[in-house]
């Protein structure tokens, strides 16, 4: 019993630290940085679910664009919903988590942004917000289990972006 009460306690204080830190809702941000308001937000601005996540580049806003245009070079323009030029990328995106069905349209209920926030001495932040509406079929709770559970993937694509930026 004792040693069931230990592990139930630990796992609970576990959980609440990494909650305290804003995860699954932001990585890579302080609460005020991700408060801001960004292009695509209006897009979607009845969205339910929230989620932010961002990388400081050591690099210029215009070197940073360069890598992030050319990783979205081949994205269908009916999802590319905002392209400016060293400023952002706003794409249309499907529900975390779902595949669409062979020849079945996308149920694109999300919005995607890429935003370049030019930081003080030449760095860069690059800040990705994932906005997404709820529906009967993808209810809030299931969105939020697969932000969370894409939270590494949706990190590694920026540290990439960085490590390439940064190289170039």
């Amino acid at each position: 019993m004792r040693c069931r009460t230990l592990i139930a306690l630990a796992v609970g204080a576990g959980a609440a630290a990494i909650y305290s830190t804003g995860f699954p809702r932001r990585i890579g941000l302080t609460r005020s940085q991700a408060c801001i308001s960004l292009p695509g937000d209006l897009e979607l601005p009845m969205a339910d679910v929230v989620a932010d996540r961002a990388v400081l580049i050591d690099a210029h806003v215009e070197t940073v664009w360069s890598v992030l245009d050319a990783a979205f070079e081949a994205e269908v323009e009916e999802r590319v919903l905002v392209r400016q030029e060293n400023d952002c990328l706003v794409l249309r995106v499907p529900a975390p988590g779902t595949v669409p069905d062979e020849g079945e349209e996308e149920d694109a209920h999300g919005v995607c942004t890429f935003a370049l926030l030019p930081e003080a001495n030449g760095k860069t932040r690059l800040h990705l917000r994932e906005r997404h509406l709820s529906t009967e079929e993808t209810p809030k709770a299931l969105l939020w289990a697969g932000l969370t559970a894409e939270a590494w993937s949706s990190m590694s694509m920026l540290l990439d972006i960085k490590r390439i930026a940064q190289g170039a």
